[in-house]
This record gives C-alpha cells, structure tokens and sequence, in this order.
C-alpha cells in the first residue's frame, strides 16, 4: 500500500497490559480494506508492539492489507483449504499449535467455523460486531444463532450497532462498546501537491472527500443531488474525490446514469480503490459521508485524526462522534439539508476551522489506537484471565 495509514509507535506502557495475557488469535474471513479488517491490523500490530503475541488468521483469502499487517511484522495465517471439513481440520490445527488464551472473532461470517474448530477446548471466544448492515442476501441463519451460544462476550463499535446485532443474532449476552480506534495522521503539504497535481486540482479549489465503495448504504446518490444544487447555485470552485470501488452492480450503474444526466463530468471523480489514504486526507479540504446506514466509519475517525472538517449523516455511532461542535451533521436521504451543509463549508472558514479543531482533538483523546486496543485487552482478560479493567 502506498502511504498506509498504520499505527505509530505505541506510548501505552506495557504495565497496562493485563497480567498473565500472552497471546491471542484475532480471527477474519479476509483482509479487505474495510473497517472492521482495519481494526484487525492496527489491533494486532499494537499488541505485538506491547508484548502480545497476535496472530491473524483469515479463513479465505489474504486480501490488500495483509502487506500492512507484514509492514507491522506480522505474518497472517491463510487457510489454504477454506470451506468445509478440510478447512475447519486445519483452522483447528492452527489454534491448537498457537494456543491462544482467547479467540477474537472479527466477522460474522467467520463465527461458526471458529466455533466449530474450538469444540472441546476451553478457549474464550469473543465475536467484535462492526457494522449495522446486513443485506437481505446475507442475513443471519440459524447456524449463525447457534454459533452465537458458544460465544463467551461481545464488543460493537456502538451503542447502536450493539443493538442491531443483538436483534438479529439473537444474543442476550452482553456488549461491550470499544470504539473503532485510528492512528495518528499527521497532513503533509508535499503530498497535497504531488495528488492535487496528479488529478489535476488547481491550489485555490476547494475538495471534498467522499471514500467508501459505491453499495447502496454510502447514498453517494444523495451526494450527487447536493453537488448538482450546489452547482445551480452558481458555485463552480469546488470538486468532489469519491474514493472506492465502483463495480458493474445495478447500483453503480444508476451512479453514473445519475452522474452524466446532472453534468457533474469534471466535478465529482470517481477515482476508484485508492491505497494512498494519508495522501487523500492531505489532498483534501473537508470529509463528506452522505451514507444512509453505518456503525462507526474509520474513515471520519481517520479524517478527524487529520484534522479535517467532517460533515456526515446523522446514524449509527457518528453523531456521538461528531457531537459538541465536532463536525457538522444532517439527517440521511435529504440531499437539500446536505448542500446547504456542503454550502457552509465552502462559504464559511471560521467554521471549518473550528470544526476541524475540536474534531482532532476529540479525535486524538477518544479515539486513539492505543485507547482502543487497550478497551480490547481488558475485554480478553475478563473472558480468558477472570480479570476486572
């Protein structure tokens, strides 16, 4: 990945790692560049750094951040025989050679293999909720529910995405809310010049960034409708960045029907999957999320971290981040309250900069990799240790 935003060097002294808590397998279908597998990475390089033997291992593929977890001296364990009986024989061989004090469950799709591999071992397993969606496709079976029952503890990223998951799970154990925790992004002007030049951005002009692949829950339709009567407006200094994958899905095919019947060519770029994110943040004026479902997007924490201002629909755990001044918010599937927001960033500097103030800094004391993997470990002393946090 070029320019991968991982986590700096830790400053959590050992002595707030639990005693007696040596080593933990975290446990992921592949390594996306999503949330919840970028939770995976900074989760277990941090660990490693205090003293924790982390070993991740992906029960289909590596995916594009597996070089990220490398870069932290991690090599991730892939099942080269997924699926079925050979796989689950040898996901059993690599928890008994490993032997971890508790397994860390970071997808649902992961949990009833995991279980089924650790039958007749008294190894804690956790399952780490990430996300409030679940497609209609995909939505949990009886095995997931049964899975469920074997599961010792949980943790969601939010109040919100707890009780989602609980409804659909069928889980009456409880949650534990551990925030989604970013590194340190540090904006580098020689950055901002080289991709500014490169997507032929002119100094003066103004860019929001959108990133997210393009799925029904990110509304990026809602955005375009806003840019479109923003542009009515007479405002032409601005353009849009959205970074993610667009694919040859229905969806993606009315975004860019949507996109050509409002003239926005040259306004809003699709720039596809993009793995310079430092760069993006560093390029970028303001974050905008227009998405109509979400649990807690590292994106804004990210963006935060940046210290960018933020504007983003009002759902899952984003309000509670962006609260008390820290990034500006409106109600989803509205694209007029969006541009009279994005018309606000772009008309009022005083504005961006105090958000973007209050945000980092909320961002940087709340939101932290440290801050984070810290509210992990004690969630694994409880379960595997007997230990209180």
């Amino acid at each position: 990945m070029a320019q991968p935003l991982v986590s700096p060097p830790c400053e959590t002294p050992p002595a707030l790692v639990p005693a007696g808590l040596r080593r933990v397998a975290l446990v992921i279908t592949r390594l996306l560049p999503g949330g919840g597998e970028r939770v995976v990475v900074h989760l277990a390089s941090t660990m490693r750094r205090l003293g924790v033997e982390a070993q991740v291992i992906c029960l289909q593929e590596e995916g594009l951040l597996g070089q990220a977890l490398r870069a932290a001296g991690i090599e991730p364990v892939i099942l080269s025989r997924p699926g079925q009986m050979r796989g689950l024989c040898e996901l059993r061989g690599h928890l008994r050679r490993l032997d971890p004090q508790v397994i860390n469950v970071h997808d649902r799709a992961s949990l009833a293999d995991v279980v089924l591999a650790n039958l007749f071992r008294p190894c804690p397993v956790v399952y780490s909720a990430h996300g409030l969606l679940f497609h209609h496709r995909r939505e949990p079976t009886r095995r997931h529910r049964l899975a469920m029952r074997a599961v010792s503890t949980a943790t969601a990223v939010s109040q919100e995405v707890a009780d989602r998951q609980a409804e659909v799970l069928a889980w009456r154990g409880p949650f534990s809310i551990v925030p989604n925790g970013v590194p340190l992004v540090e904006r580098d002007p020689a950055l901002r010049g080289a991709i500014r030049a490169e997507l032929g951005v002119p100094e003066d002009a103004f860019v929001f960034l959108a990133v997210g692949n393009a799925r029904p829950e990110k509304a990026y339709e809602d955005l375009l409708e806003a840019v479109a009567r923003l542009r009515q407006q007479g405002r032409k200094d601005f353009v849009c960045w959205v970074a993610g994958r667009m694919d040859e899905s229905d969806y993606c095919r009315a975004l860019r029907e949507q996109h050509a019947r409002l003239g926005l060519e040259g306004c809003v770029r699709w720039l596809g999957f993009r793995s310079d994110d430092l760069a993006l943040y560093c390029g970028a004026d303001a974050l905008v999320l227009p998405s109509r479902s979400e649990g807690l997007p590292m994106v804004i924490l990210e963006a935060l971290m940046a210290g960018l201002p933020v504007l983003a629909t009002r759902v899952g755990g984003i309000p509670a981040v962006l609260a008390d001044g820290c990034g500006l918010l409106v109600e989803p599937a509205d694209p007029d309250a969006l541009a009279g927001a994005l018309a606000r960033l772009l008309a009022e500097p005083d504005l961006r900069a105090a958000l973007a103030a209050a945000g980092q800094a909320r961002a940087r004391r709340d939101y932290s990799v440290e801050r984070m993997t810290r509210q992990y470990l004690q969630v694994y002393a409880r379960v595997a240790l007997g230990q209180e946090g």
